[in-house]
């Protein structure tokens, strides 16, 4: 075995490690904060609850446009060949509304005034162990749940995410683009860009390469046994469910 090889062996083994450790923290921080929902609600007291079952809600929107935004720039050509890169642009832009407003909101329902331990009468109420508790509990849960996950499906599979999401979530995004809530950041990057002198480097034309990466591409090779499916052909456009 060479220097390099145990290095990288070490490196993994480094790497699971840690990420089983956070795991078990991640699955105790859960336990604790839906044991604590559900000892309110006995006790009488909702609030916990319904914020719970709201932030979980919230959090599943979130997935589902987080691999949208993969899918979607994957299969634009091909969902809406009329289309410029404008409309693209324009489109990923009312998305990230939802990004930026359901982590705010998560954060603020997932958040307690004191967490219950189970089988005992303690109580988790110190001001900066609730807020530690809940920038880890909502900052890991969001990242791999949220983020990371859907993204890779949708990389492995970007047609087949598009017909379970595409009809409810479309609509959605439409909406929001059509009332112009990113229009601010649209011209503000507008004149940013103009004020920088930030425009595109011009390149010379050069054949395709064979190890050119995409974003799909990307996220699918993840879990690198199901990156080849990612470049797979893509599915006829009028298969998919219609949405705006």
């Amino acid at each position: 075995m060479t220097t390099g090889q145990a290095e990288s062996r070490a490196g993994g083994a480094a790497r699971a490690t840690f990420g089983v450790v956070l795991l078990i923290v991640w699955a105790i921080l859960t336990i604790l904060w839906v044991y604590d929902a559900i000892h309110a609600l006995i006790d009488g007291e909702p609030g916990p609850a319904i914020g719970a079952v709201a932030a979980l809600l919230l959090m599943s929107l979130l997935a589902g446009m987080e691999g949208l935004e993969v899918a979607v720039i994957d299969r634009w050509g091909h969902l809406y060949p009329d289309r410029s890169m404008s409309d693209l642009a324009a489109w990923l832009a009312a998305r990230q509304l939802f990004v930026a407003l359901i982590v705010t909101a998560n954060t603020m329902l997932a958040e307690r005034k004191s967490i219950a331990v189970p089988f005992s009468s303690t109580e988790i109420t110190s001001p900066a162990g609730l807020k530690i508790f809940n920038l880890v509990w909502v900052g890991l849960t969001v990242l791999w749940f949220m983020q990371i996950l859907p993204k890779h499906m949708a990389a492995t599979n970007a047609d087949r995410y598009l017909k379970v999401t595409r009809a409810a979530l479309f609509p959605v995004v439409r909406f929001v683009q059509i009332i112009g809530i990113s229009w601010p950041a649209e011209k503000t990057a507008k004149a940013v860009q103009n004020l920088l002198n930030w425009h595109p480097e011009p390149t010379l034309e050069k054949a395709p390469s064979r190890n050119a990466v995409s974003l799909t591409a990307g996220w699918a090779a993840l879990t690198p046994e199901h990156a080849a499916p990612a470049q797979r052909t893509p599915e006829n456009p009028t298969t998919l469910p219609t949405g705006n």
